[in-house]
């Protein structure tokens, strides 16, 4: 279990003011097939498969910075691709908190969160 005080370190602010971000945005996925809805579909199978498989690499890697590093990254930009913004957004702040291994550990919690919310919308 982690100290109050390691927490407070690696916390990062929210932007003062900012909504917090959709968990699915339905309508940019729909923009970003030209409202294929078969290939909707096979891009959320996809995105599920992904990020069930990059949130497990964020959780055993914790210990090898550049690896935890490339799946932050990768989930941030594949989230913000099918609209899971809030996802997106776990992931940036994730990828902005790699200083150590605990903060790494951390953040991938803290990512894991937002993808259960994220898989639970796709059903």
């Amino acid at each position: 279990m982690m100290s109050a005080g390691l927490v407070a370190e690696i916390e990062l602010p929210e932007r003062a003011g900012e909504a917090e971000p959709a968990i699915l945005d339905l309508a940019h996925l729909r923009r970003y097939t030209l409202d294929d809805m078969p290939l909707q579909r096979e891009i959320l199978g996809l995105f599920r498969d992904q990020v069930l498989e990059t949130v497990a690499k964020l959780r055993a890697s914790c210990d090898d910075k550049p690896a935890w590093a490339m799946a932050a990254h990768t989930l941030k930009g594949s989230a913000r691709c099918v609209g899971a913004f809030r996802l997106g957004r776990a992931a940036e702040r994730a990828e902005r908190n790699s200083q150590t291994a605990e903060a790494r550990a951390w953040s991938a919690e803290q990512v894991a969160e937002a993808a259960i919310v994220t898989l639970a919308h796709l059903r």
